[in-house]
């Protein structure tokens, strides 16, 4: 895939995992990848005072969350059934930035993610490396949080173990103008667009997971399908819609 690279100082970790997703550089390219000291960005070439967007699994909110963590306040908790011995193996395969991933994957869980574009891939694994080196969370993260660079259409023939939980949250459009998403997910959007391929990925889902399927969509959406949603759990802005496996 190409992508216009912009070079702030060589790292040879990033270089690699760059070589290893064959992005290429492309000066048309309207986003582009910085490549810094010790990190990657993705940035919108056109609007240079939109903020680049990394993937930081140390970063101060995570960090916040994790230590102000209650299980009454934690609504991912709450959809996976975690409990005090029951921690479920997940399959996130629509990981995107991979913040709900690293949460579930704090709360004690066996998580793997699925991402199927190479440029968020790239951002997830320059993410994960850095996190696996970290003093804090590297022995834990190294242990519960993977990815797999492929297209979660393609889970059924995909050489994994049958998770207990599949984890689904497709990119939507937005309600409308004046309710844009956070930055971060408006530079995503315009990476990779809208997901239009989410019921039919609902259906391979629930011919795979063990116990649920879990859709996070935002409060005023349809559900991705006409079947039945066993049940929903809500907060002010998302809700959760549980289908049972096939």
């Amino acid at each position: 895939m190409k992508i216009y690279l912009k070079l702030n100082h060589y790292n040879k970790r990033i270089y690699s995992l760059i070589n290893s997703l064959k992005l290429k550089h492309d000066e048309n390219c309207s986003m582009g990848l910085i490549i810094n000291h010790d990190s990657l960005e993705l940035y919108n070439r056109e609007n240079f005072n939109q903020k680049s967007i990394k993937v930081d699994f140390t970063s101060k909110k995570n960090n916040y969350r994790c230590f102000h963590f209650r299980k009454k306040n934690e609504v991912l908790f709450k959809v996976a059934g975690i409990k005090n011995s029951y921690f479920p193996s997940i399959l996130d395969a629509t990981a995107g930035l991979g913040n709900d991933s690293f949460i579930f994957s704090f709360l004690g869980c066996q998580v793997l993610m699925i991402e199927r574009h190479p440029i968020v891939a790239a951002l997830l694994k320059d993410g994960l490396q850095r996190g696996y080196q970290d003093k804090k969370i590297g022995h834990w993260l190294k242990k519960r949080l993977h990815l797999v660079v492929n297209d979660s259409s393609n889970m059924l023939e995909m050489p994994i173990s049958r998770p207990d939980i599949i984890y689904l949250d497709p990119m939507y459009p937005s309600h409308n103008k004046k309710s844009l998403p956070k930055k971060k997910m408006q530079l995503i959007r315009k990476l990779i667009g809208y997901n239009y391929d989410s019921e039919i990925l609902l259906n391979i889902s629930r011919k795979l997971a063990k116990n649920r399927i879990i859709v996070k969509r935002p409060y005023y959406a349809k559900p991705l399908s006409k079947d039945k949603v066993n049940f929903t759990i809500t907060t002010k802005k998302h809700r959760f819609d549980i289908y049972q496996p096939f």
